[in-house]
C-alpha cells in the first residue's frame, strides 16, 4: 500500500529517474534562466549595502 504523501510527490514531481539516465537530462532555456539567474541576481542585490557597511564600521 502507498502512502498518501508518496504517491501525491509521485503525481506532482514524477519518478526518480536512475543514475544512466541523468547525463541526458537537460532544462529547456525558459526554465533553467530563472532558476539559475536568481542566485547571481540576489547575490549582486546585498552588495551594495554590505560594502557601504564595512566602509562604516572601518572609517
Amino acid at each position: 500500500m502507498l502512502n498518501v504523501t508518496g504517491l501525491l510527490k509521485r503525481l506532482v514531481i514524477g519518478r526518480a529517474k536512475r543514475s544512466e539516465e541523468l547525463h541526458v537530462t537537460l532544462l529547456p532555456k525558459r526554465l533553467a534562466l530563472p532558476i539559475f539567474a536568481s542566485d547571481p541576481l540576489s547575490s549582486v542585490a546585498y552588495a551594495a549595502q554590505e560594502i557601504l557597511l564595512v566602509l562604516t564600521l572601518g572609517g
